[in-house]
């Protein structure tokens, strides 16, 4: 089903639940939502139980659907369902982050629905790989465009691993830039159970920059379904003046769209804490997207 979906999320995937359930103890409840009989989207509900009687529950960028849009009368059918279901009377009290745009309608379909809004709305860039190369590299910023091209003069090569071989070479230094920074990122025991229930099809991707035959640059990519996101990223101060992060997303988007993927999600984009990241994942010319927010 997730496949079946035109746009899917990580955090809807079942490799998630797995890593999730493995490493922090959340259950996950797997809804398909149907209307008429047919198939229209799914559902992943994480749950942690307290007490006997009592439930944490938590939707985060679900429901995805197998239509790029749906109504908005069959969307609010479908928010009516999940409020009836998941709310502090039935033990089931929810944390609500939907995979909805932040829009004047979609506020006001949650609150009709008798969702409150309590946090502000992840923000994120979707990159369309159905379109050709040669389309895709004219839809970079010509600020992106030239770095690339800078990157690719200074003869950076490319190393690509969906096996896990160079998963462990990239956690070291993820993991000392991290506390370094002092940001919030997947453990390695979260990544690594990725690779265990995952297939030749969903399994991460290490792509890995070098120059004259040293590691300068890193980044690790989840696939699910017809799309993938990006997870870890990691760049030597060599690399930097290289622009190998310039090279490794261009050639990521290059073999994701060679292996089928439709689209790639570039994580999160903060403006105001991280300008500057916001500003480079905006350079690549996808779609911005600003969810509506938490809810409960």
């Amino acid at each position: 089903m997730l496949a079946a979906c035109r746009r899917p999320t990580f955090l809807q995937s079942r490799q998630y639940a797995a890593a999730l359930a493995r490493t922090e103890g959340w259950h996950a409840d797997f809804g398909l939502i149907r209307f008429n009989g047919k198939p229209i989207g799914i559902v992943q509900v994480q749950v942690r139980r307290w007490l006997p009687f009592l439930r944490t529950c938590r939707i985060h960028r679900g429901p995805v659907w197998i239509h790029d849009e749906i109504p908005g009368e069959m969307l609010k059918l479908v928010l009516r369902i999940l409020r009836r279901r998941y709310h502090l009377l039935a033990g089931r009290p929810l944390l609500f982050h939907p995979e909805l745009a932040d829009t004047d309608a979609n506020r006001l379909r949650l609150e009709q629905c008798g969702f409150r809004r309590r946090a502000e709305g992840y923000g994120t860039i979707w990159l369309d790989l159905s379109v050709g190369l040669d389309a895709l590299r004219a839809g970079l910023d010509q600020k992106w465009r030239n770095a690339l091209s800078g990157a690719e003069r200074h003869g950076l090569s490319l190393a690509v691993d969906a096996e896990g071989g160079l998963f462990d070479w990239l956690m070291g230094p993820y993991l000392e830039d991290k506390l370094r920074r002092g940001y919030v990122g997947p453990s390695p025991a979260f990544l690594r159970v990725l690779y265990e229930v995952g297939d030749d099809a969903s399994r991460p991707v290490v792509l890995q920059a070098l120059h004259a035959g040293r590691p300068v640059a890193g980044i690790l990519l989840v696939r699910h379904g017809r799309a993938a996101t990006y997870q870890v990223g990691w760049t030597s101060e060599e690399g930097r003046r290289l622009r190998a992060h310039h090279f490794l997303l261009w050639n990521a988007a290059v073999w994701l769209k060679r292996a089928g993927t439709a689209w790639l999600d570039l994580g999160g984009v903060n403006d105001r804490d991280a300008a500057g990241i916001a500003r480079f994942k905006a350079g690549m010319g996808g779609r911005p997207v600003t969810l509506a927010g938490g809810y409960v």
